[in-house]
């Protein structure tokens, strides 16, 4: 494949097919970067310096604007008449140019390659450090997450122990709770049983003996003895009441203080018919 000319302007790097400037200084550009740079109008306008190595270009044949596909009838005619020493200097002069461009095509695509190597390597080092530390943190991060895991299975433990405990805590307590009310009421009653009996202790109290007259009628009836060998009460005597089956620490009282008004008849026992 035949090489192709660009513009030698470094900011287009346009491929030449059609049309072109081409300068003594054997520096190439497209018509668009020529109309752009001022490289072509009067004198008085138009750019005198070569816009890539700022040679002087003060003559209008310093530039020339050349049809890159000449047709037939132009390469037929345009070194005729010319001497064979004249057409092979403006060969040479032409071949140097193509040389020229060509190798200033090659150093430029050199540079871009080492340009664009150095990069790539640059970008591989820092994509292959990426990886190795993208590696290690991953690797960090298994660790971590086995380690969350097992510290997870542990709390899990711990959670259903504390949660056994707890119910088995609040089962007891439940019990201790349900004892300590029946103990309470048990406690409420036994007050209850208490304050009864001593209300009925001090209404005891409070009520004086009854104190019997040969002249008072007898609330109740003389007691009767079927067995002779039995007390018998003289009638003058009357019915006593007892009051300390009923109140206790009264238990004497009744016959000390009633012990001079008459004794009891003893009982009889037998004596093998004689009286005592």
């Amino acid at each position: 494949m035949e090489n192709t000319l660009t513009c030698n302007n470094l900011k287009c790097r346009k491929e030449l097919t059609d049309r072109a400037l081409v300068t003594t200084c054997s520096h190439i550009f497209c018509i668009e970067c020529v109309q752009r740079l001022g490289l072509v109008g009067q004198d008085s306008q138009r750019r005198n310096t070569c816009p890539v190595c700022n040679a002087q270009l003060a003559k209008a044949e310093d530039i020339s604007i050349n049809n890159l596909n000449p047709i037939e009838e132009f390469k037929t005619c345009v070194l005729s008449g010319l001497s064979p020493n004249f057409v092979m200097e403006c060969a040479g002069r032409a071949i140097s140019f193509w040389a020229y461009q060509t190798t200033q095509n090659l150093h430029y695509q050199q540079y871009l390659y080492k340009t664009l190597s150095e990069k790539y390597s640059a970008l591989w080092a820092r994509c292959d450090q990426i990886n190795r530390d993208s590696d290690a943190k991953v690797n960090s991060l298994c660790e971590k997450l086995e380690s969350m895991t097992a510290s997870r299975d542990i709390l899990q433990r711990k959670n259903d122990e504390l949660a056994e405990a707890f119910k088995d805590k609040s089962r007891k307590l439940f019990q201790t709770q349900e004892l300590y009310t029946k103990v309470k009421r048990k406690a409420e009653l036994g007050r209850i049983e208490r304050a009864a009996s001593d209300a009925v202790d001090s209404s005891l109290r409070s009520v004086p003996p009854p104190v019997m007259n040969n002249q008072e009628a007898h609330p109740f009836p003389p007691p009767q003895f079927n067995d002779p060998n039995e007390r018998s009460y003289p009638s003058s005597h009357g019915l006593r009441f007892d009051a300390t089956a009923f109140v206790p620490g009264l238990s004497g009282l009744n016959t000390q203080q009633h012990a001079p008004e008459g004794q009891w008849p003893r009982k009889r026992t037998p004596s093998h018919g004689k009286d005592p």
